[in-house]
């Protein structure tokens, strides 16, 4: 297949995607609200990653889930199942791959089909399962809550009843119930049928002993413990001997048991391969709590600490992805009086895998905890049905190892001990179909833990008063079922309404259309956070790399073209705020979390100002932030020594180093936000401003042409006052046309003119596209680097060296993220070159991050950097909107498209400040016609670009004339109205070219 047929075919529009047999293996489709932790909907229908409750603290895990992706597993029992009675019996089976082999799965973010297919089976079922997700209505797309729509279809020839039933075991405090006393309560819904799942505290014995120490490692050997496998050594080792990578370890003493530190091996990665045990001799638990210190990786079951009585484990905990000890507690108040062995286990082989271990001891004095309510995993669940013809609620049972024992439960104790006592809940819904008959039972699973881990948000302003924003509107899962239950038409229609729009309604490939709302899933995982003030705030990527961070978030545009209304009250709030140096003009790169300065960080949120403002109804918002969004502006110019449009001296970066020396990525960023600026000063009426910055932005353009320009691609001059610090020098750097990609986003006027500028994107397409990364790797002047590829799937590297230069690129260990490939910066290539033209090398690029993410190698639904769901990844979405063409700013009531993918018929989803809606368009000998429909919201127009715009033009609004002229500006031509034309849902605006 030529290079010519492969982009041809890449702009096909395909067929969906739906998964079956291996491919359901690491499906993961987070499937929750914004903002209100993970949920994900597994590839057969299984709900996984209960990370709803804040139990899992902030770590940094890099690639891990790339190279090792994770399997679907529940720290807790749950399911559904159907019954089927008809002429021709009764049959019941789990309502997963268990029951129904064939299930396949069809993912569209926000939503998912699961379907139970069976040629056996008469009455087909299958799942729609989605949370709501309204574009521009953020309180409408926070809820903590998913709806799971079982639809049964009747293709017999004789009546059948259909029951589908859920259960679900109390997971309320799921953590603290090991670490102090609790009951767990269960309890039928008020006003729907359903169940709701508490805790209370319990009472525990403490007559206040002395500690009884188990084991302190002060000891140059394992003297009463079973020792297997090498990853252990011979003895505790000496802290100190620990790896200085390892750092501090925070250990009682000078000993301590380490997996790593005493496994053979040269570097991490051969000391964490080793694996091995320790077991202690029995012991009498003579004590409520078992007190000891715990480092290293977070894999339940192996790489941890176990407490087993009678050959079953009692308790058990991991590290939390860090080689600093952490104190935890274990609650064995119910085995008193028995015998017991620990268990240390490392059978883990990847990354961080091994544990460390510091002092053991019994204790009736648990550390001070908090009051149950501050818990950060104590709260509500309920589950509920909201739809269907009968239904019935048994809110404990002992009974549900299979389908029969959940449709037929034996009633069981609605309070049981919170460890020693197992219980479910089972909500039941049926439905009667006649044959062709087809009916939907619609359950909605909800969820209630107000209280973040402030803990590992401490240092956020107000860290320690931080609730959920969902707290500021409901008080218990209860609440929200009854919320759900009046608004579940309303929010579900807009919900189908827009996901119709951007799949069913465009013609845009399938598969460019999923790899794009995959990444707007990022915001209904544990990346981000709403509180209960209001404020937005996210990871770089799940718990790692505090603040909301500008010089990644700055990449990512999906969230400011959805809820725009978020991203200004960030960029307020956080960036002009809590962030904001007023001495200097200086933003912190991470609000309160770091304070320091990032460049690229400063001139991407000067970016985003202007971006947020085009995305507003109108300009008071700009008004209110100039003068803050203008210092912001002069800290940058004070960084341009001359000043001549180019950036001098220290210039930190999110390459996690400060460059010296002149270079097109961070002088071309300075340049776009000088741009952005200057246009904000003309609308604010700062006319001398906007002057000065347009001087400054020409003589930046100019020199970075001048001297960076080698013919090819843009280079890096090196400032020998700063040998040694990191740099590409000769390379080819993926990002090094970065400003005036953000420039093309905004319609702003160029960077950068179009030869040079189409010459680099087309070296970074031939010099940093490599078709087999791997290989690559073996062969590049850069070492190590984590691992974002595959072998056989293509990937843009950071930054290559056609004419050498890698041995140059300086003496810092954040060059080997040269070798990297971050589909963030893949993405804005991607954007940039369908932009300018080259549409097949964009998509190509944009493919490639879809095939890595295929689902044999690994969770389609999770792009990785630093962590998972990385938020860089929402760069997709500025592919997205240069496939369109597209144009909008708000205030000035002007919109426009330039479809660059099959524009002779071409459709798609569009948002604007206040509404969204469908573009379409007609391109053909006898016919020149555009459309607007907008769906939800309104949409005041004065003006419209589109891509062929003739003498003349007829609009209709709803088959009404709208008077409409043929105009032009320093763009080129374009429609202006009058007198302003607005549209409201349900309205459509007709041109005739």
């Amino acid at each position: 297949m030529s290079a010519e047929t492969e982009r041809e075919d890449l702009s096909d529009r395909g067929a969906p995607s739906r998964l079956r047999g291996e491919e359901l293996k690491f499906v993961g489709m987070p499937i929750g609200g914004i903002g209100c932790g993970q949920l994900y909907l597994g590839g057969d229908g299984r709900l996984w990653h209960w990370d709803v409750d804040n139990r899992t603290a902030p770590a940094n895990i890099n690639d891990l889930h790339f190279t090792r992706p994770p399997l679907p597993s529940s720290p807790f029992e749950h399911g559904f199942a159907v019954r089927v009675t008809d002429g021709d019996g009764e049959r019941a089976r789990w309502l997963d791959a268990r029951g129904f082999p064939g299930v396949t799965f069809a993912g569209r973010p926000p939503a998912a089909e699961v379907d139970y297919a069976d040629p056996g089976e008469p009455v087909r079922i299958a799942l729609n399962a989605c949370s709501p997700f309204v574009p521009t209505e953020i309180d409408d797309s926070s809820y903590p809550a998913v709806f799971l729509d079982y639809t049964a279809t009747n293709t017999g020839t004789t009546t059948a009843e259909v029951e589908v039933a859920g259960f679900l075991a109390n997971p309320v405090c799921l953590t603290s119930r090991h670490t102090r006393p609790l009951r767990l309560h269960s309890r039928e819904l008020d006003g729907a049928p359903g169940v709701q799942f508490t805790a209370t505290e319990g009472a525990a014995e403490n007559p206040a002993r002395a500690d009884l120490v188990l084991e302190d490692w002060e000891k140059p050997d394992y003297a009463g413990w079973l020792v297997t496998g090498d990853a252990f050594g011979s003895g505790p080792v000496r802290t100190l001997d620990r790896p200085d990578y390892q750092g501090e370890a925070g250990a009682f003493g000078m000993r301590m048991a380490d997996s790593h530190a005493s496994a053979p091996g040269d570097d991490a990665g051969a000391r964490d391969r080793a694996t091995g045990t320790l077991r202690s001799e029995p012991f009498r638990i003579e004590r409520n709590y078992l007190r000891f210190r715990i480092s290293g990786g977070n894999y339940p079951g192996t790489c941890c600490l176990n407490v087993v009585v009678d050959g079953a484990v009692v308790g058990t905990t991991t590290g939390s992805f860090s080689d600093q000890l952490a104190d935890r507690v274990l609650y064995l108040g119910p085995w008193k009086g028995e015998d017991a062995v620990i268990e240390i286990i490392d059978a883990e082989t990847g990354p961080w895998g091994h544990v460390g271990v510091d002092q053991l001891r019994l204790t009736d004095h648990a550390p001070a905890q908090p009051p149950l309510p501050e818990l950060p995993d104590h709260g509500s669940v309920a589950l509920a049905v909201l739809g269907a013809d009968r239904a019935r609620v048994c809110p404990a049972t002992e009974t549900f190892e299979s389908p029969s024992d959940v449709f037929a439960p034996t009633p069981g104790s609605s309070t049981v001990d919170g460890l020693t006592e197992r219980g479910a809940g089972v909500v039941t819904a049926g439905v009667t179909l006649r044959p062709g008959e087809q009916r939907t039972i619609r359950f909605v699973l909800a969820w209630y833990f107000p209280v973040p881990d402030r803990e590992g948000l401490a240092f956020l302003e107000h860290g320690r008063e931080l609730l959920r924003h969902y707290a500021s509107r409901f008080g218990s899962a209860q609440d929200v079922v009854a919320h759900l239950a009046r608004e579940q038409e309303r929010l579900l229609g807009a919900t189908r309404a827009w996901t119709r729009a951007w799949y069913e309604d465009s013609t845009l490939p399938h598969w460019f259309l999923e790899r794009v709302a995959t990444n707007t899933t990022i915001l209904s995982t544990s990346t981000c956070y709403r509180f209960a003030d209001g404020r937005f705030y996210g990871w770089e990527g799940a718990y790692c790399c505090a603040g909301t961070c500008t010089h990644v978030w700055h990449y990512a545009h999906a969230l400011a073209r959805l809820f725009p209304a978020v991203e200004r009250d960030t960029r307020e709030r956080v960036d002009l705020g809590i962030g904001f140096h007023a001495a200097t003009g200086q933003l912190s790169m991470r609000g309160e979390a770091d304070r320091s300065p990032a460049v690229d960080g400063q001139a991407g949120t000067i970016l985003r100002i202007y971006r947020e403002h085009q995305m507003s109804p109108d300009s008071e918002w700009l008004q209110r932030v100039w003068p803050r969004t203008r210092q912001a502006v002069e800290y940058l110019i004070g960084s341009d020594a001359e000043p001549d449009g180019i950036l001098d001296g220290a210039q930190p970066n999110t390459q996690d180093a400060t460059w010296f020396g002149r270079n097109s990525w961070l002088s071309g960023l300075y340049v776009a936000a000088l741009r952005a600026a200057g246009a904000m000063a003309r609308e604010v009426g700062d006319d001398a401003f906007a002057l000065r910055c347009a001087e400054l932005a020409a003589s930046g353009a100019e020199v970075i042409v001048r001297d960076l320009f080698n013919g090819e691609y843009f280079v890096h001059e090196l400032d020998p006052a700063h040998p040694g610090s990191v740099n590409t020098n000769r390379g080819c750097f993926a990002d090094q046309l970065l400003g005036q990609s953000w420039a093309a986003q905004l319609g702003l006027p160029r960077v950068l003119p179009p030869g040079p500028t189409r010459s680099a994107l087309r070296s970074i397409w031939r010099h940093n596209f490599v078709p087999r990364p791997m290989e690559y790797r073996k062969h590049s002047p850069i070492d190590g680097g984590r691992i974002f590829y595959d072998n056989d799937v293509p990937a843009l590297v950071m930054c290559t060296w056609p004419n050498g230069g890698g041995d140059e690129a300086g003496n810092n260990w954040s060059t080997s993220y040269f070798n990297e490939a971050w589909h963030g910066i893949e993405y804005q290539v991607a954007a940039h070159l369908i932009t300018e033209g080259m549409v097949g090398e964009g998509l190509a690029i944009a493919r490639s991050v879809h095939d890595r993410y295929g689902p044999l190698r690994r969770n389609p639904y999770n792009e990785i950097e630093c962590s998972d769901h990385y938020a860089r990844s929402m760069a997709s979405f500025g592919v997205y909107l240069s496939a369109l063409g597209f144009e909008h700013h708000g205030p000035n009531g002007h919109l426009g498209f330039a479809p660059k993918i099959r524009a002779e018929e071409f459709a798609a989803a569009f948002a604007t400040a206040e509404g969204w809606g469908r573009y379409r368009q007609t391109r053909t000998e006898s016919e020149r016609t555009s459309t607007l429909e907008l769906h939800h919201g309104r949409l005041d127009l004065r003006s419209l670009r589109l891509d062929a715009i003739g003498t003349a033009a007829r609009a209709t609004l709803d088959d009404a004339p709208v008077d409409v002229r043929v105009s032009a500006d320093e763009s080129g031509p374009l429609l202006r109205f009058p007198e302003t034309c607005t549209i409201n849902a349900g309205q459509r605006l007709r041109i005739n070219l």
